[in-house]
């Protein structure tokens, strides 16, 4: 008789914690100044979290409904922002190259600073391409698109890159239609060809306007915002 009526109160016991509903955010950002271009929001206002996912946005949330409340009043809270231009093919132990120690692993300096995405400026052309797929791009945590170099070695400093005879844009073009035909996204993996002037050298304001439109066109386009029309 002892042992059903303890069994019936640990049954009540259970019952009464399970009704007792949990809060509905992991995480609440109060009071920060929220700038989100897409959703078209510029405002003071709370930015709720759940599961690693943006569950509501809007003034005066409870914080009681969440697990945990970060005071951010005085701080800009964004989606997370876009690097246009850096060098991340590291890890390979070569000394004075961009394909090599002059890079920087990306994830111990993206998130820290706020960003979620990268452009890595040509580290890798068609002949070492795929070792920074394999060693970097599709280890990290960071998003990480990359300009193919037309320069089959990459950015392993003037030796190579100064080599006219590894400057191959057909080859160029065939790695980049190879790596399309693999994906499952059905993205492009092509970001610019350019041949006028590399890496800022030489270029008229004209081409360094027309490719930071490119850049920005081709970005919007992959995170899957519409071009405005207007």
């Amino acid at each position: 008789m002892k042992c059903l009526i303890a069994g019936a109160a640990l049954a009540f016991l259970v019952a009464s914690a399970s009704s007792q509903s949990l809060p509905a955010y992991d995480l609440l950002l109060r009071g920060g100044h929220v700038i989100d271009a897409k959703n078209h929001i510029d405002a003071i206002v709370d930015v709720a979290i759940k599961d690693g996912h943006i569950a509501r946005v809007g003034p005066g949330l409870n914080s009681g409904d969440a697990i945990k409340t970060i005071d951010v009043r005085g701080l800009y809270v964004t989606p997370g922002l876009i690097d246009l231009h850096v060098h991340v093919y590291n890890g390979t132990g070569e000394r004075r190259s961009y394909a090599g120690d002059l890079s920087v692993p990306p994830d111990g300096f993206t998130f820290r600073s706020g960003v979620t995405t990268v452009i890595d400026a040509g580290c890798s052309g068609w002949r070492n391409f795929e070792d920074f797929k394999d060693r970097i791009i599709d280890r990290s945590n960071t998003r990480i698109l990359a300009m193919l170099n037309i320069v089959g070695s990459g950015m392993r400093g003037d030796r190579y890159e100064q080599n006219t005879f590894d400057m191959d844009g057909e080859l160029t073009a065939k790695m980049a239609a190879r790596l399309q035909a693999a994906t499952s996204s059905g993205k492009s993996v092509l970001l610019r060809v350019e041949y006028d002037a590399g890496h800022g050298m030489g270029s008229t304001k004209s081409q360094r306007d027309a490719e930071s439109a490119d850049e920005m066109a081709f970005l919007l386009w992959q995170l899957g915002v519409s071009a405005s029309t207007k």
